[in-house]
Protein backbone atom coordinates (compact mmCIF):
# COMPACT_ATOMS: atom_id res chain seq x y z
CA UNK A 1 0.00 0.00 0.00
CA UNK A 2 1.43 3.64 -0.66
CA UNK A 3 1.22 5.21 2.19
CA UNK A 4 2.43 1.99 4.39
CA UNK A 5 6.37 3.34 4.17
CA UNK A 6 5.48 6.62 6.32
CA UNK A 7 2.97 5.43 8.32
CA UNK A 8 5.16 1.76 9.20
CA UNK A 9 8.71 2.59 8.12
CA UNK A 10 12.08 1.29 8.79
CA UNK A 11 13.71 4.04 9.14
CA UNK A 12 13.18 8.00 9.96
CA UNK A 13 15.12 11.55 9.64
CA UNK A 14 14.52 14.21 11.81
CA UNK A 15 15.34 17.17 10.56
CA UNK A 16 15.87 19.91 12.75
CA UNK A 17 16.15 17.59 15.71
CA UNK A 18 17.72 19.83 19.03
CA UNK A 19 19.25 19.10 21.63
CA UNK A 20 17.42 20.94 24.59
CA UNK A 21 14.04 19.47 26.13
CA UNK A 22 12.37 23.59 24.92
CA UNK A 23 12.53 22.62 21.44
CA UNK A 24 10.08 20.65 18.99
CA UNK A 25 12.81 18.94 17.20
CA UNK A 26 14.02 17.14 20.43
CA UNK A 27 10.15 16.72 21.54
CA UNK A 28 9.88 14.58 18.39
CA UNK A 29 13.35 12.35 19.03
CA UNK A 30 11.81 12.05 22.89
CA UNK A 31 8.89 10.72 21.36
CA UNK A 32 10.38 8.29 18.97
CA UNK A 33 12.66 6.94 22.35
CA UNK A 34 10.10 6.83 24.65
CA UNK A 35 7.76 4.33 22.09
CA UNK A 36 10.77 2.17 21.86
CA UNK A 37 11.10 2.55 17.91
CA UNK A 38 12.95 -0.25 16.29
CA UNK A 39 14.45 1.35 13.44
CA UNK A 40 16.83 3.26 12.62
CA UNK A 41 16.61 6.94 13.02
CA UNK A 42 18.92 9.73 11.94
CA UNK A 43 18.53 13.47 13.81
CA UNK A 44 19.90 16.14 11.20
CA UNK A 45 21.06 19.09 12.38
CA UNK A 46 23.96 21.37 11.39
CA UNK A 47 25.75 21.97 14.97
CA UNK A 48 24.71 19.01 17.08
CA UNK A 49 26.66 15.79 17.26
CA UNK A 50 24.14 13.39 18.99
CA UNK A 51 20.65 14.15 20.27
CA UNK A 52 19.49 11.15 23.08
CA UNK A 53 22.39 8.91 22.29
CA UNK A 54 21.63 8.84 18.71
CA UNK A 55 24.73 10.55 15.68
CA UNK A 56 23.24 13.37 14.69
CA UNK A 57 23.81 13.80 10.89
CA UNK A 58 24.96 17.83 9.70
CA UNK A 59 23.11 17.60 6.28
CA UNK A 60 20.55 15.88 4.05
CA UNK A 61 22.91 14.27 1.92
CA UNK A 62 25.25 12.80 4.55
CA UNK A 63 22.36 10.29 5.53
CA UNK A 64 23.80 6.60 5.17
CA UNK A 65 19.95 5.56 3.57
CA UNK A 66 17.00 7.52 1.91
CA UNK A 67 14.53 7.42 4.55
CA UNK A 68 11.09 6.23 4.47
CA UNK A 69 9.48 8.64 6.87
CA UNK A 70 10.91 12.12 6.97
CA UNK A 71 9.90 14.55 9.89
CA UNK A 72 10.18 18.34 9.48
CA UNK A 73 10.68 20.41 12.48
CA UNK A 74 12.00 23.78 10.56
CA UNK A 75 9.82 27.07 10.56
CA UNK A 76 7.30 27.37 7.88
CA UNK A 77 9.68 28.76 4.97
CA UNK A 78 12.50 26.42 5.17
CA UNK A 79 10.22 23.38 5.48
CA UNK A 80 9.40 24.50 2.02
CA UNK A 81 12.82 23.93 0.69
CA UNK A 82 13.39 20.57 2.40
CA UNK A 83 10.17 19.26 1.01
CA UNK A 84 11.26 20.06 -2.62
CA UNK A 85 14.75 17.94 -1.42
CA UNK A 86 13.01 15.23 0.47
CA UNK A 87 10.76 14.34 -2.39
CA UNK A 88 13.97 14.63 -5.19
CA UNK A 89 15.59 11.87 -2.94
CA UNK A 90 12.56 9.37 -3.16
CA UNK A 91 11.43 9.77 0.72
CA UNK A 92 8.59 8.05 1.60
CA UNK A 93 6.46 10.77 2.82
CA UNK A 94 6.84 13.38 5.30
CA UNK A 95 5.15 14.64 8.49
CA UNK A 96 5.30 19.29 8.48
CA UNK A 97 5.15 20.64 12.02
CA UNK A 98 5.18 23.89 11.25
CA UNK A 99 2.35 26.54 10.95
CA UNK A 100 1.91 29.59 9.35
CA UNK A 101 0.28 28.51 5.89
CA UNK A 102 -3.63 28.22 4.73
CA UNK A 103 -4.54 29.18 8.36
CA UNK A 104 -2.83 32.61 8.45
CA UNK A 105 -5.00 34.30 5.35
CA UNK A 106 -3.65 35.16 1.93
CA UNK A 107 -0.11 35.13 2.31
CA UNK A 108 -0.48 31.75 4.17
CA UNK A 109 -2.42 30.01 1.26
CA UNK A 110 0.35 31.19 -1.29
CA UNK A 111 2.93 29.67 0.96
CA UNK A 112 1.02 26.25 1.06
CA UNK A 113 0.64 26.58 -2.85
CA UNK A 114 3.98 26.65 -2.69
CA UNK A 115 4.28 23.94 -0.48
CA UNK A 116 2.40 21.58 -2.45
CA UNK A 117 4.56 22.44 -5.27
CA UNK A 118 7.51 21.44 -3.59
CA UNK A 119 6.10 18.05 -2.00
CA UNK A 120 4.91 16.84 -5.22
CA UNK A 121 3.67 12.92 -5.01
CA UNK A 122 5.42 12.73 -2.03
CA UNK A 123 2.36 12.36 0.70
CA UNK A 124 2.42 14.87 3.74
CA UNK A 125 0.47 14.79 6.63
CA UNK A 126 0.08 18.76 8.03
CA UNK A 127 1.24 20.97 7.54
CA UNK A 128 0.30 22.93 11.21
CA UNK A 129 -0.17 19.44 12.90
CA UNK A 130 1.00 17.58 15.78
CA UNK A 131 2.05 14.36 13.93
CA UNK A 132 0.98 10.69 13.43
CA UNK A 133 1.72 7.75 15.94
CA UNK A 134 1.49 3.68 14.90
CA UNK A 135 1.28 1.79 17.66
CA UNK A 136 1.91 -1.47 16.97
CA UNK A 137 4.94 -0.55 15.01
CA UNK A 138 5.80 1.37 18.54
CA UNK A 139 6.12 4.74 16.34
CA UNK A 140 5.29 8.40 17.13
CA UNK A 141 6.21 10.97 15.03
CA UNK A 142 4.36 13.80 17.31
CA UNK A 143 5.39 16.18 19.77
CA UNK A 144 4.24 14.83 22.68
CA UNK A 145 6.05 11.65 23.95
CA UNK A 146 3.46 8.92 25.11
CA UNK A 147 3.67 5.41 26.27
CA UNK A 148 2.08 3.51 23.19
CA UNK A 149 -1.02 1.22 23.86
CA UNK A 150 -1.62 -0.57 20.56
CA UNK A 151 -5.23 -1.55 19.82
CA UNK A 152 -7.71 -1.44 16.87
CA UNK A 153 -9.17 2.36 16.77
CA UNK A 154 -7.82 4.68 14.19
CA UNK A 155 -8.19 8.29 15.28
CA UNK A 156 -7.80 10.93 12.63
CA UNK A 157 -8.03 14.51 14.02
CA UNK A 158 -7.82 18.20 12.82
CA UNK A 159 -7.29 19.78 16.11
CA UNK A 160 -4.14 18.31 18.16
CA UNK A 161 -5.69 19.17 21.38
CA UNK A 162 -9.18 17.15 20.53
CA UNK A 163 -7.17 14.50 19.21
CA UNK A 164 -4.70 14.67 22.83
CA UNK A 165 -8.01 14.35 24.79
CA UNK A 166 -9.18 11.32 22.14
CA UNK A 167 -6.03 9.71 22.92
CA UNK A 168 -6.14 10.41 26.83
CA UNK A 169 -9.11 9.38 27.39
CA UNK A 170 -8.60 5.83 25.53
CA UNK A 171 -5.78 5.37 27.67
CA UNK A 172 -8.18 5.85 30.71
CA UNK A 173 -10.78 3.57 29.57
CA UNK A 174 -8.11 0.75 28.60
CA UNK A 175 -8.76 1.36 24.58
CA UNK A 176 -5.30 0.71 22.47
CA UNK A 177 -5.16 2.59 19.55
CA UNK A 178 -3.95 1.50 16.02
CA UNK A 179 -3.01 4.81 14.62
CA UNK A 180 -3.60 8.17 15.20
CA UNK A 181 -3.09 11.38 12.75
CA UNK A 182 -3.06 14.31 13.45
CA UNK A 183 -4.22 15.75 9.54
CA UNK A 184 -3.31 19.78 9.98
CA UNK A 185 -4.18 21.52 6.77
CA UNK A 186 -4.32 18.68 4.91
CA UNK A 187 -1.84 19.46 2.25
CA UNK A 188 -2.01 16.35 -0.20
CA UNK A 189 -3.67 13.78 2.48
CA UNK A 190 -7.36 15.04 2.83
CA UNK A 191 -9.47 12.79 5.18
CA UNK A 192 -11.31 10.83 2.96
CA UNK A 193 -7.56 9.62 1.40
CA UNK A 194 -6.42 8.50 4.76
CA UNK A 195 -9.79 6.76 5.26
CA UNK A 196 -9.74 4.85 2.14
CA UNK A 197 -5.93 4.04 3.47
CA UNK A 198 -7.24 2.99 6.80
CA UNK A 199 -10.18 1.38 5.45
CA UNK A 200 -7.71 -1.42 4.26
CA UNK A 201 -5.56 -1.16 7.40
CA UNK A 202 -5.80 -4.79 9.13
CA UNK A 203 -5.07 -3.20 12.21
CA UNK A 204 -8.03 -0.62 12.31
CA UNK A 205 -11.25 -2.05 13.18
CA UNK A 206 -12.98 1.81 13.86
CA UNK A 207 -12.63 5.34 12.56
CA UNK A 208 -12.94 8.05 14.32
CA UNK A 209 -12.94 10.94 12.83
CA UNK A 210 -13.16 14.92 14.31
CA UNK A 211 -13.10 17.64 11.65
CA UNK A 212 -13.87 21.58 11.34
CA UNK A 213 -14.32 21.10 7.54
CA UNK A 214 -13.16 19.57 4.62
CA UNK A 215 -12.59 21.21 1.16
CA UNK A 216 -13.67 18.55 -0.29
CA UNK A 217 -16.88 17.19 1.45
CA UNK A 218 -18.21 14.57 -1.35
CA UNK A 219 -15.47 13.38 -1.45
CA UNK A 220 -15.25 12.56 2.17
CA UNK A 221 -18.58 11.39 2.21
CA UNK A 222 -18.32 9.07 -0.69
CA UNK A 223 -15.62 7.52 1.04
CA UNK A 224 -17.39 7.05 4.19
CA UNK A 225 -20.33 5.32 2.12
CA UNK A 226 -17.28 3.05 1.16
CA UNK A 227 -15.87 2.06 4.40
CA UNK A 228 -19.22 2.28 7.00
CA UNK A 229 -20.09 -1.43 5.44
CA UNK A 230 -17.06 -2.34 6.72
CA UNK A 231 -15.97 -0.73 9.27
CA UNK A 232 -17.70 1.64 11.70
CA UNK A 233 -16.95 5.06 11.28
CA UNK A 234 -17.58 7.83 14.06
CA UNK A 235 -17.61 11.51 13.40
CA UNK A 236 -17.26 13.91 15.57
CA UNK A 237 -18.29 17.71 14.12
CA UNK A 238 -16.78 20.90 15.51
CA UNK A 239 -17.89 24.19 14.51
CA UNK A 240 -21.79 24.29 15.43
CA UNK A 241 -22.11 28.12 15.95
CA UNK A 242 -22.52 30.77 13.53
CA UNK A 243 -19.34 32.07 14.34
CA UNK A 244 -17.60 28.60 13.45
CA UNK A 245 -16.11 29.67 10.33
CA UNK A 246 -14.49 32.88 11.47
CA UNK A 247 -12.86 30.39 14.20
CA UNK A 248 -12.22 27.06 12.02
CA UNK A 249 -10.58 28.83 9.47
CA UNK A 250 -7.69 30.37 11.27
CA UNK A 251 -6.65 27.15 12.96
CA UNK A 252 -6.34 24.58 10.18
CA UNK A 253 -7.82 26.59 7.17
CA UNK A 254 -11.15 24.74 6.85
CA UNK A 255 -14.97 26.35 6.85
CA UNK A 256 -16.84 24.68 9.19
CA UNK A 257 -20.13 24.19 7.09
CA UNK A 258 -23.64 24.34 8.03
CA UNK A 259 -24.45 21.50 10.77
CA UNK A 260 -27.40 20.58 9.41
CA UNK A 261 -26.36 19.44 5.96
CA UNK A 262 -23.18 17.80 7.31
CA UNK A 263 -25.24 15.72 9.91
CA UNK A 264 -27.73 14.27 7.11
CA UNK A 265 -25.01 13.76 4.64
CA UNK A 266 -23.33 11.97 7.64
CA UNK A 267 -25.82 9.95 8.40
CA UNK A 268 -26.52 8.67 4.94
CA UNK A 269 -22.86 7.98 4.80
CA UNK A 270 -23.34 5.40 7.51
CA UNK A 271 -20.91 7.24 9.59
CA UNK A 272 -22.10 7.56 13.39
CA UNK A 273 -22.12 11.12 14.82
CA UNK A 274 -21.26 12.33 18.44
CA UNK A 275 -21.15 14.76 20.31
CA UNK A 276 -17.66 14.60 22.54
CA UNK A 277 -14.56 12.97 23.00
CA UNK A 278 -16.51 10.61 26.03
CA UNK A 279 -19.13 9.37 24.30
CA UNK A 280 -16.55 8.51 21.21
CA UNK A 281 -14.27 6.61 22.93
CA UNK A 282 -17.06 5.06 24.69
CA UNK A 283 -18.64 3.79 21.53
CA UNK A 284 -15.50 3.17 19.90
CA UNK A 285 -14.31 0.90 22.75
CA UNK A 286 -17.76 -1.29 22.12
CA UNK A 287 -16.90 -1.63 17.93
CA UNK A 288 -13.35 -2.14 18.87
CA UNK A 289 -13.94 -4.63 21.31
CA UNK A 290 -17.25 -6.30 21.38
CA UNK A 291 -19.35 -8.80 19.26
CA UNK A 292 -22.64 -7.54 17.25
CA UNK A 293 -25.15 -9.60 17.96
CA UNK A 294 -27.46 -11.10 15.89
CA UNK A 295 -30.59 -9.11 16.72
CA UNK A 296 -32.09 -6.76 19.56
CA UNK A 297 -33.79 -8.55 22.60
CA UNK A 298 -31.49 -7.47 25.43
CA UNK A 299 -31.15 -9.10 28.79
CA UNK A 300 -29.92 -6.84 31.61
CA UNK A 301 -28.53 -8.34 34.65
CA UNK A 302 -27.78 -6.80 38.09
CA UNK A 303 -27.42 -6.61 41.48
CA UNK A 304 -28.67 -3.34 42.11
CA UNK A 305 -31.75 -1.97 39.76
CA UNK A 306 -31.26 1.47 39.49
CA UNK A 307 -28.46 1.02 36.58
CA UNK A 308 -30.05 -1.21 34.94
CA UNK A 309 -33.37 1.74 34.63
CA UNK A 310 -30.22 3.82 33.24
CA UNK A 311 -28.95 1.78 30.86
CA UNK A 312 -32.63 0.64 29.36
CA UNK A 313 -32.86 4.53 29.18
CA UNK A 314 -30.45 4.86 26.68
CA UNK A 315 -30.99 0.70 25.42
CA UNK A 316 -34.56 1.54 24.14
CA UNK A 317 -33.85 4.67 22.29
CA UNK A 318 -32.34 2.01 19.50
CA UNK A 319 -35.17 1.14 16.80
CA UNK A 320 -36.17 -2.41 17.57
CA UNK A 321 -34.60 -2.73 20.83
CA UNK A 322 -36.41 -4.74 23.47
CA UNK A 323 -36.21 -6.59 26.70
CA UNK A 324 -35.82 -10.35 26.05
CA UNK A 325 -38.60 -12.32 27.22
CA UNK A 326 -36.91 -15.14 28.93
CA UNK A 327 -38.21 -18.51 29.38
CA UNK A 328 -40.08 -19.87 32.10
CA UNK A 329 -37.33 -22.18 32.47
CA UNK A 330 -34.74 -19.72 33.04
CA UNK A 331 -36.47 -17.95 35.55
CA UNK A 332 -36.68 -20.56 37.54
CA UNK A 333 -33.37 -21.78 37.29
CA UNK A 334 -32.21 -18.06 38.42
CA UNK A 335 -35.22 -18.98 41.43
CA UNK A 336 -33.15 -21.39 42.19
CA UNK A 337 -30.01 -19.96 42.22
CA UNK A 338 -31.34 -17.24 44.63
CA UNK A 339 -33.16 -19.28 46.88
CA UNK A 340 -36.19 -18.08 48.66
CA UNK A 341 -34.57 -15.91 51.15
CA UNK A 342 -34.05 -13.02 48.38
CA UNK A 343 -37.20 -11.27 47.60
CA UNK A 344 -37.02 -10.01 44.08
CA UNK A 345 -39.55 -10.47 40.99
CA UNK A 346 -37.81 -12.64 38.40
CA UNK A 347 -38.08 -10.71 34.94
CA UNK A 348 -35.85 -8.83 32.73
CA UNK A 349 -33.85 -6.76 33.48
CA UNK A 350 -32.67 -9.80 36.62
CA UNK A 351 -32.14 -8.17 39.59
CA UNK A 352 -30.06 -10.73 41.84
CA UNK A 353 -30.05 -8.44 44.68
CA UNK A 354 -27.92 -9.41 47.95
CA UNK A 355 -27.71 -13.57 46.13
CA UNK A 356 -25.53 -11.99 43.09
CA UNK A 357 -23.01 -10.22 45.69
CA UNK A 358 -20.67 -13.35 44.99
CA UNK A 359 -18.89 -15.02 41.65
CA UNK A 360 -20.91 -18.45 41.85
CA UNK A 361 -24.21 -17.40 41.77
CA UNK A 362 -23.13 -14.27 39.56
CA UNK A 363 -21.57 -16.66 36.99
CA UNK A 364 -24.69 -18.92 37.33
CA UNK A 365 -27.44 -16.55 36.54
CA UNK A 366 -25.75 -15.00 34.27
CA UNK A 367 -24.98 -18.51 32.33
CA UNK A 368 -28.61 -19.20 32.66
CA UNK A 369 -29.37 -16.12 31.30
CA UNK A 370 -27.00 -16.49 27.90
CA UNK A 371 -28.94 -20.09 27.76
CA UNK A 372 -31.75 -18.85 26.43
CA UNK A 373 -32.83 -18.76 22.85
CA UNK A 374 -34.50 -15.41 23.21
CA UNK A 375 -31.43 -13.58 24.75
CA UNK A 376 -29.05 -11.58 21.47
CA UNK A 377 -26.96 -9.77 24.18
CA UNK A 378 -26.69 -9.60 27.49
CA UNK A 379 -25.47 -6.31 29.64
CA UNK A 380 -24.00 -7.27 33.31
CA UNK A 381 -24.02 -4.75 36.21
CA UNK A 382 -21.64 -5.34 38.94
CA UNK A 383 -20.57 -2.57 41.87
CA UNK A 384 -17.12 -2.31 43.20
CA UNK A 385 -16.87 -3.80 46.78
CA UNK A 386 -14.07 -3.98 49.35
CA UNK A 387 -15.04 -7.55 50.24
CA UNK A 388 -16.32 -8.99 46.81
CA UNK A 389 -14.46 -9.89 44.04
CA UNK A 390 -15.61 -8.39 40.29
CA UNK A 391 -16.76 -11.71 38.65
CA UNK A 392 -14.61 -11.04 35.70
CA UNK A 393 -13.14 -15.03 35.61
CA UNK A 394 -16.61 -15.73 35.69
CA UNK A 395 -17.23 -13.54 32.53
CA UNK A 396 -14.51 -14.43 30.37
CA UNK A 397 -15.28 -18.08 31.08
CA UNK A 398 -18.76 -17.21 29.56
CA UNK A 399 -17.67 -15.37 26.76
CA UNK A 400 -15.77 -18.27 26.03
CA UNK A 401 -18.44 -20.33 25.33
CA UNK A 402 -20.89 -18.13 24.14
CA UNK A 403 -20.91 -16.61 20.72
CA UNK A 404 -23.70 -13.32 22.31
CA UNK A 405 -22.16 -10.09 22.73
CA UNK A 406 -21.57 -9.11 26.72
CA UNK A 407 -20.95 -6.25 28.19
CA UNK A 408 -19.64 -5.53 31.11
CA UNK A 409 -20.56 -2.31 33.76
CA UNK A 410 -18.23 -2.56 37.19
CA UNK A 411 -19.44 0.54 38.70
CA UNK A 412 -16.64 2.23 40.92
CA UNK A 413 -13.10 3.50 39.98
CA UNK A 414 -10.76 3.19 36.70
CA UNK A 415 -8.08 1.76 39.12
CA UNK A 416 -9.70 -0.78 40.99
CA UNK A 417 -10.99 -2.32 37.61
CA UNK A 418 -7.80 -2.18 36.03
CA UNK A 419 -6.02 -5.11 36.81
CA UNK A 420 -8.97 -6.85 34.85
CA UNK A 421 -10.02 -4.69 32.31
CA UNK A 422 -7.46 -5.62 29.78
CA UNK A 423 -8.30 -9.97 30.16
CA UNK A 424 -11.78 -8.39 29.83
CA UNK A 425 -11.30 -6.36 26.47
CA UNK A 426 -8.87 -9.67 25.29
CA UNK A 427 -11.92 -12.18 25.79
CA UNK A 428 -14.67 -9.68 23.93
CA UNK A 429 -15.75 -7.90 26.98
CA UNK A 430 -15.76 -4.02 26.67
CA UNK A 431 -15.69 -3.08 30.34
CA UNK A 432 -17.20 0.34 31.74
CA UNK A 433 -17.38 2.37 35.09
CA UNK A 434 -21.04 4.03 34.07
CA UNK A 435 -23.84 2.89 33.13
CA UNK A 436 -24.66 5.28 30.77
CA UNK A 437 -21.50 4.61 28.77
CA UNK A 438 -21.76 0.75 28.62
CA UNK A 439 -25.38 0.76 27.50
CA UNK A 440 -24.09 3.36 24.48
CA UNK A 441 -21.35 0.89 23.70
CA UNK A 442 -23.81 -1.52 23.52
CA UNK A 443 -26.22 0.58 21.56
CA UNK A 444 -23.53 1.06 18.93
CA UNK A 445 -23.34 -2.98 18.79
CA UNK A 446 -27.09 -3.27 18.09
CA UNK A 447 -26.59 0.09 15.44
CA UNK A 448 -24.11 -2.11 13.28
CA UNK A 449 -27.09 -4.44 11.99
CA UNK A 450 -28.38 -1.77 10.79
CA UNK A 451 -25.76 -0.05 8.40
CA UNK A 452 -26.50 -3.09 5.52
CA UNK A 453 -30.32 -2.01 5.55
CA UNK A 454 -29.65 1.83 5.52
CA UNK A 455 -27.25 1.25 2.50
CA UNK A 456 -29.53 -0.57 0.37
CA UNK A 457 -32.35 2.34 -0.14
CA UNK A 458 -31.07 5.17 -2.65
CA UNK A 459 -33.89 6.72 -3.61
CA UNK A 460 -35.55 10.25 -3.26
CA UNK A 461 -33.72 13.50 -3.55
CA UNK A 462 -29.90 14.41 -4.40
CA UNK A 463 -28.06 15.19 -1.29
CA UNK A 464 -25.61 18.51 -1.58
CA UNK A 465 -22.60 17.13 -0.09
CA UNK A 466 -23.20 13.38 -0.81
CA UNK A 467 -24.08 14.04 -4.56
CA UNK A 468 -26.29 10.85 -4.20
CA UNK A 469 -29.79 10.52 -3.83
CA UNK A 470 -31.62 10.29 -0.22
CA UNK A 471 -34.61 8.98 0.96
Amino acid sequence: MRLDRMFAPRSIAVIGAGDTPDKVGHAIMDSIVTGEFPGNVYPVHPRHESILGYKVFKKLEDLPEVPDLAVIALNQHSSVDIAARLRDMGVGGASLVAGGYAEMGAHGLELQAKLQQAAGDMPIVGPNTLGFLNARAKLNVTFYPRVLNPGYVSFLSQSGGIGLGFKGRADDEGLGIAKWIGVGNRLNLEFHTLIEYLKDDPDTRVIGLFTEGTSDPRALMKQIAETTPHKPVLVYKGGLGSDADRVTVTHTGAAAGEMRIWEGALQQAGARTVSSVWEMIALCKALAIGRIPLGKRIAIFTHTAGPSIVAWDVLMKEPGCVLSELAASTLERIAGILGPSVPVVHKNPVDGAAGAFLTKPFHDIAEAILMDDSVDALLAIFCEHKNWVYPSEELIELAHRFPKPIVACFIGTIRKIEPDRKRLHEAGIPTYVQPEDAAMGLRALLERLNISEARSGNSGSRHPLLGVTSA
